[in-house]
């Protein structure tokens, strides 16, 4: 990212892998803001692995980016409800000795 950041100033910044449609990590993107309204990233799509980056006013979540190139949207999830995600999707735990996982 070109742009230079002022780390003492960021409220949310986020630097992860994106996944496509097959669960395939083929996507990255670099994000940060300064008031969790205006965010600064640089983004490859997950779809279609343009690269490209921009500032965007997202407001309150969900956020989701949209790709220039082949104008699909991106879900920028909270990291926090991805993991609850895939814990839910464990299935049934009654058999599960908690002290293993």
């Amino acid at each position: 990212m070109e742009k230079e950041v002022d780390y003492d100033r960021v409220e949310y910044a986020t630097n992860r892998n994106l996944e496509n449609d097959e669960g395939e990590e083929t996507g990255h993107i670099k994000m940060f803001s300064y008031d969790n309204e205006l965010f600064f990233f640089e983004m490859t799509c997950p779809y279609c692995e343009h690269s490209f980056e921009d500032e965007e006013e997202l407001g309150s979540r969900p956020w989701w980016i949209e790709c220039p190139e082949c104008e699909r949207s991106t879900n920028v999830f909270r990291i926090k409800d991805a993991h609850e995600r895939k814990v839910k999707d464990r299935g049934d735990t009654e058999d599960v000795d908690l002290d293993e996982v």
